[in-house]
């Protein structure tokens, strides 16, 4: 129940929760253990607080929604992600403090009582600890707050090419504040108005700057052009990705703001970065107009803006030029061999680059219809130009989609094509990040953990904040016994890529059962089967985790769609991947709880 002083204006001015050895401080928007801050993002935060004002209450998903999430389309990740975020943060209390009701909601469970601000008066905060019953002394001191460092914003009024010219803008601006900044006594902030420090909090010396790219506007009458501007979007990301000073927020990450109104402040919260990037583009016969501009979020200030005009046949050319200009007037060092990577030039074929754009819905939102379709059209880009790596690329993505989502004819022969594909795809470039992953979750599959973790640290390398190569990083280290790595390494994924893709989820769901963080586990294998009903093995996972936590009723009905699902399930083959006994002792403990393990068989040891 929550404890609360009857006097009115004593209330107003109480802002500091006490739940558990837990302070909310919301004058200062900050989570308190023992005076120490425990960082939450914004949305993070205010998942918490709407829980705690309702305290002992069923929340429903609905409803935090629509409390945290207004006027936004936003999927289940966000709020999985958040009530991960929080359970982490409350540590061993997390799963005590917050309850998952299954297929209903959260409920949170604490004594709550108000505790004196610091702006109270001596008399106040005696009556409020008094209310309190908990004998709490005077508040805790004030700690220095933590807050990202970047940002980017960009409004446009023209893409194609421009579009290219405001990734790589976007990248050399920000590189430029981390440079500048850190290297320089922050002369470069100064000049964006950071440098008065008795005013404003200054950066994090070593934090990188976080720039999300939202998604560009198709300013044409051809609204079946969408999958340009999304293509060259994610192009974009991509390129500013791989800037190592940088990090960057992924398409799935800003697509949900595609179309959707929303204040640079309000999207710079959300997202808890500094900076955004807008831009539209607009084609109108063989040119392409571009605008875009970068805003603080914080400020509201326009930091750059420029307008673009040129020949849709310099459509990479430009991106080039944007950014040799960002570099010569910010007086950015960016390492040669980081310029190389986003300067090279993809293909001389322009056409066959618009088969690669219209390809990639197929790798984002999998069918098998649309799988089929994208290996046609990527078929066409290599045929006119052989040498387009990316184009091999995705195409072995196509083989090794069909074989993870039980499609594939002869899985074998599926990702024979794959591993060949992603191969020649790097004998054509080595620093195609995507050629790379795939060939580490091939060697997966094979169980060669050696040679996979090889394919994704170098992926790693080129692209810092590519969420594949970390999540691929992640699922390697599941199965070499590495939990607490694997976890650390899924949930910066999951940061940058909110709506991580079934296998990266099952193994993040997998690793928090090994760790006996079954109600974690239980949200994220959910979150996957609504996403995709034949996920059989996050299915699994689900049973074990009920099980563990005595939900019989809930263990069988899973366990019976397990068998409906897949009649031929073989509990002895399943987890066999592992490398750790421990591991794969623990699965099985879980499966026999469900009914899924005979009881009397011997622990094998798992393969080498």
């Amino acid at each position: 129940m929550t404890t609360r002083d009857p006097d009115p204006p004593t209330l107003l001015r109480a802002e500091r929760l006490r739940f558990d050895r837990y302070v909310l401080d919301l004058d200062r928007g900050c989570l308190l253990l023992d005076g120490n801050e425990i960082a939450l993002r914004p949305k993070t935060f205010a998942v918490l607080h709407y829980l705690i004002e309702n305290v002992g209450r069923l929340v429903s998903k609905d409803e935090l929604f629509a409390a945290v999430w207004p006027n936004l389309v936003v999927t289940d990740d966000a709020l999985v992600q958040s009530i991960g975020e929080l359970r982490r943060a409350l540590g061993d209390d997390g799963s005590r403090l917050i309850r998952t009701i299954p297929r209903r909601g959260y409920r949170f469970e604490s004594d709550v009582s108000v505790v004196a601000s610091i702006g109270q008066s001596s008399a106040d905060a005696a009556a409020v600890s008094a209310a309190s019953q908990d004998g709490d002394p005077s508040p805790e001191p004030v700690v220095n707050a933590h807050h990202p460092l970047t940002f980017f914003t960009m409004t446009p009024t023209g893409w194609r090419i421009g579009l290219f010219a405001s990734l790589i803008l976007a990248v050399v601006l920000v590189a430029g504040l981390l440079w500048s900044g850190v290297a320089s006594d922050w002369k470069f902030l100064n000049v964006l108005g950071y440098g008065d420090r008795s005013t404003t909090k200054g950066p994090i010396i070593g934090a990188k700057p976080a720039i999300a790219f939202l998604p560009l506007v198709n300013q044409g009458d051809d609204s079946d052009r969408e999958y340009f501007a999304d293509g060259l979007t994610q192009d974009i990301i991509n390129a500013l990705g791989r800037f190592s000073a940088l990090t960057v927020m992924s398409w799935n990450a800003v697509f949900p703001y595609k179309d959707k109104p929303a204040s640079p402040e309000a999207i710079g919260r959300d997202l808890a970065v500094t900076y955004l990037v807008e831009g539209s583009v607009r084609q109108t016969g063989d040119r392409v107009r571009v605008s875009a501009q970068l805003v603080d979020t914080r400020q509201g200030r326009v930091l750059w803006s420029g307008r673009f005009d040129e020949a849709l046949a310099d459509v990479f050319a430009l991106q080039d030029k944007i950014t040799i200009q960002i570099v010569s007037a910010l007086a950015i060092r960016v390492a040669q061999i980081e310029q190389r990577r986003v300067f090279a030039k993809p293909t001389e074929s322009l056409e066959a680059y618009d088969y690669v754009l219209r390809a990639r819905p197929a790798s984002q939102r999998p069918t098998r219809a649309n799988n089929v379709e994208a290996r046609v059209l990527l078929r066409r880009a290599i045929k006119l130009d052989p040498n387009y790596a990316a184009a091999y690329a995705a195409l072995a993505e196509t083989y090794h989609i069909g074989v993870s989502m039980g499609w594939a004819e002869s899985p074998t022969a599926a990702l024979s094509r794959a591993e060949e594909l992603a191969t020649k795809a790097l004998s054509l470039d080595h620093s195609e990040v995507r050629a790379r992953v795939i060939l580490a979750r091939v060697h997966i599959l094979h169980q060669r953990y050696k040679q996979a973790e090889a394919e994704i640290e170098r992926a790693m390398a080129i692209n810092p904040n590519d969420a594949q190569s970390l999540a691929g990083h992640g699922n390697i280290l599941v199965w070499l016994g590495q939990t607490d790595a694997a976890i650390e390494a899924l949930e910066q994924a999951q940061r940058i890529d909110p709506d991580l893709n079934e296998i990266d989820r099952f193994a993040l769901g997998l690793a928090y059962y090994l760790k006996r963080r079954y109600d974690a586990a239980i949200e994220q294998v959910e979150l996957n089967l609504r996403e995709t009903a034949g996920a059989n093995s996050s299915r699994i996972v689900l049973a074990a985790a009920y099980a563990q936590q005595n939900r019989t009723e809930d263990a069988a009905r899973v366990v019976t769609e397990i068998r409906r699902f897949d009649p031929t399930f073989d509990p002895q083959e399943f987890g066999s991947k592992f490398l750790n006994a421990v591991d794969l002792e623990r699965l099985r403990d879980g499966l026999r709880k469900a009914g899924l393990y005979p009881a009397a068989a011997s622990v094998s040891r798992p393969k080498q």
